[in-house]
């Protein structure tokens, strides 16, 4: 599979016309009917002359031009077989992740939603302002002294 861009003189009109037939048009994210990766809702495939390219990346690349080496296209409704122009924008590996954390769609969740999470945020920012030792906090939490130094020079919990 390439991440990077099918050459712009193979983007005929028989192309364009191969690639539209392939999506399915609504009122809000217009979605790839063709082949996808192997996840339920994966990112669309698209081949030109033998080579697969990701459909969204194909579709920005149609209507707005090309992709500068090294940058993603990104989608703003976070719907992996989306193609919708509109829905897609560039940007770096970094402002990917930082949209997928920010939109809490990361592998790891942080805070609260991590599955082991033994404190809320409410008390992570008891724990910043409290002012006793910190085996002393860590004994009304539950928690060792060291993560209490932890979150207080947000090593953890320093999304809060």
């Amino acid at each position: 599979m390439r991440t990077y861009n099918p050459p712009a003189a193979h983007l005929t009109d028989a192309l364009r016309k191969r690639f539209w037939a392939k999506v399915q048009k609504t009122d809000g994210c217009w979605l790839w009917t063709g082949s996808k990766t192997q996840a339920i809702n994966g990112y669309g495939d698209f081949y030109v002359r033998g080579e697969n390219y990701r459909a969204h990346r194909v579709s920005y690349l149609m209507e707005s031009g090309p992709i500068p080496d090294g940058m993603c296209v990104c989608h703003r409704c976070d719907n992996p077989p989306c193609v919708r122009p509109s829905h897609l924008f560039l940007g770096t590996k970094g402002d990917n992740n930082r949209d997928m954390v920010s939109k809490g769609r990361s592998v790891n969740p942080l805070g609260e939603r991590h599955g082991c999470a033994k404190l809320t945020e409410q008390q992570v920012l008891a724990i910043r302002a409290d002012a006793r030792s910190e085996h002393a906090i860590a004994r009304a939490y539950l928690i060792s002294p060291a993560n209490v130094q932890r979150i207080k020079v947000r090593k953890l919990w320093r999304h809060i």
